[in-house]
């Protein structure tokens, strides 16, 4: 009969807690480890009432660190990122037959063609792509969600590595049978003054526009904001307002027209960034590889 270890239920009911203190609630942690919400619920009980100690503050709006779970989060990132990487310089020697990659990117598009390549090199590599803004990315970098972001923001802070892919001008789009379509392109004065179709809090481009309305002094009137970027490319095509994005980002689309507007000389860059602390291991190191060649 198989026992399990009192150093196996620690580990276990530590896993229990970061995954908690991560991802912000049980049921969520609980989906992230493959357990039940009762399960993970009684590895952090039995850890508070071994140590008599209490690591969360519950509440019908979710869970928080107290101060001795801070501290006792802060141990668990570091030993559970050692245990990856230690893992990892195990099994480097061998080829990537297994294993996940997680990607988050803010232009799914931009990242198709790489992804393609890297499923030819690793094919028995699991890839998952996920979607958000430059902040929800950057947040995902940082609680260990994603491996690798593809982003317009590059984050300010040295934890980071980064290298940037490329540069593109802002343009507007607009429903092609809008009398605006005719004008080819349009000042940012007049751009403003228009019904405007703004990405959500923490978009890149919605940040570089209202920096330059800012600069300005100018004020937008009338926008209304919607989440995701093909949402908004939706919106344009359906006729409430323009869109801004930038050219890269554009796919063809009979039901859109485009307009540069040549005195804003704003790029927006795009970049792909991890986590230094992990930009060892072998799987992320081999995206990062295949992507400069």
């Amino acid at each position: 009969m198989y026992h399990i270890s009192v150093t196996d239920m620690r580990h276990a009911q530590l896993k229990a807690f970061h995954a908690v203190a991560v991802h912000g609630g049980f049921s969520r942690a609980a989906e992230a480890l493959g357990l039940t919400q009762p399960a993970v619920s009684d590895h952090v009980r039995k850890l508070e009432e071994t140590y008599g100690v209490q690591l969360f503050t519950r509440a019908p709006s979710g869970v928080a660190l107290t101060d001795m779970g801070r501290k006792l989060f802060a141990i668990a990132e570091r030993q559970f990122e050692a245990e990856a990487q230690a893992l990892e310089l195990l099994s480097r020697g061998r080829t990537l037959e297994e294993g996940q990659l997680t990607i988050g990117a803010d232009a799914a598009v931009h990242i198709l063609p790489e992804l393609a390549r890297f499923r030819l090199k690793h094919p028995k590599l699991s890839v998952r792509l996920v979607t958000g803004n430059s902040a929800q990315l950057v947040k995902r970098l940082e609680d260990f969600s994603i491996d690798i972001a593809i982003t317009a923001e590059r984050p300010a802070e040295p934890g980071f590595l980064a290298r940037k892919l490329r540069s593109d001008r802002l343009v507007a789009v607009v429903q092609r049978s809008s009398r605006l379509a005719k004008l080819k392109e349009m000042p940012f004065a007049q751009l403003v003054k228009l019904p405007l179709i703004l990405r959500e809090e923490g978009s890149m481009t919605r940040t570089l526009l209202l920096e330059e309305a800012r600069t300005r002094g100018l004020a937008l009137t009338g926008s209304i904001e919607i989440e995701s970027r093909e949402a908004a490319r939706e919106a344009a095509a359906q006729g409430l307002g323009l869109a801004i994005m930038s050219h890269g980002e554009l796919v063809p689309d009979g039901r859109l027209a485009v307009l540069a507007i040549p005195d804003w000389t704003t790029e927006m860059e795009e970049w792909m960034i991890c986590l230094k602390s992990r930009s060892s291991l072998h799987v992320i190191r081999s995206f990062f590889t295949l992507e400069a060649t």
